[in-house]
């Protein structure tokens, strides 16, 4: 819990008292049923300095992880340990239905979910994407991040749509859903050897059984397959409890992710 207390120190003392996001209207969306809500946290310097381009961290389940991803990264920018990044949080009125790619039908879960995660890729690659690039002045390096059913999301991505992001961050992510089909998809991509150049972070907490036993098998496939392209960091927070997982791990993900946009020039 030491790890959850020092980054929620971090969080209060950078994130002040007012959120550093607003929220954006973007186009009607022609995809999926209903737009998400986005909301944009810009970084210090965009104002001052109107030359410079940035990378995008796209952050699922923004209103709830949004702020917490925005005071790690301008803490550790302070001490010269990220490069600044615009955070656009994207927030779902159905997380499971556009988060989760295939539709669940084990009884364990809740049967017959899920299922839209193409579609909304399709919004984020069609729609979403192509109109923060045009508004605002971005780099073409392009982060997803995911908690949960949102972290599957993240997975889905890194092996359906290998260039869609340059790096993903996947915390706790649920691998166990439906018939492991997400989970089966991504370790056969990576065993294909066709993986693109990306950074990979995930991380899990105290799941345990099943859970615990299809995350394990599915980080050691990759961490034992992975071409040298991929830049993978894992982590295990056997303390720490579902809920938290990305409160503990985003120090580690995003001091990785620094370390390898510098190894490639971002």
């Amino acid at each position: 819990m030491k790890i959850i207390f020092l980054v929620l120190m971090v969080f209060i003392s950078a994130g002040i008292n007012a959120s550093n996001f607003v929220s954006i209207k973007i186009p009607q969306s022609k995809i999926v049923t209903d737009t998400p809500n986005i909301i944009v946290s810009l970084p210090p310097s965009y104002e001052s300095d109107i030359t410079k381009t940035y990378p995008v961290l796209f952050v699922l389940d923004g209103e709830l992880n949004g702020e917490l991803v925005s005071g790690m990264l301008h803490r550790l920018n302070l001490s010269n340990g990220s490069n600044e990044h615009i955070i656009i949080g994207i927030n779902s009125a159905n997380r499971i239905g556009d988060f989760a790619p295939t539709v669940n039908m084990d009884p364990r879960g809740p049967v017959g979910q899920g299922g839209g995660g193409d579609k909304f890729l399709d919004f984020l690659e069609s729609e979403l994407i192509p109109h923060i690039n045009e508004q605002y002045r971005t780099s073409k390096f392009n982060v997803i991040a995911g908690h949960s059913i949102a972290g599957l999301l993240v997975i889905h991505t890194f092996h359906s749509r290998p260039k869609l992001f340059q790096a993903h961050m996947a915390f706790s992510p649920a691998v166990w859903w439906g018939a492991r089909e997400t989970a089966k998809s991504a370790q056969n991509y990576i065993l294909s050897k066709e993986a693109v150049a990306s950074y990979l972070y995930m991380n899990i907490g105290s799941e345990n059984g099943e859970l615990r036993n299809v995350y394990d098998s599915f980080a050691q496939t990759i961490m034992r397959n992975r071409s040298t392209e991929l830049e993978l960091q894992l982590n295990e927070f056997d303390a720490v409890s579902h809920d938290f997982t990305m409160a503990a791990g985003i120090y580690n993900a995003l001091a990785g992710l620094y370390k390898y946009q510098g190894r490639s020039g971002i």
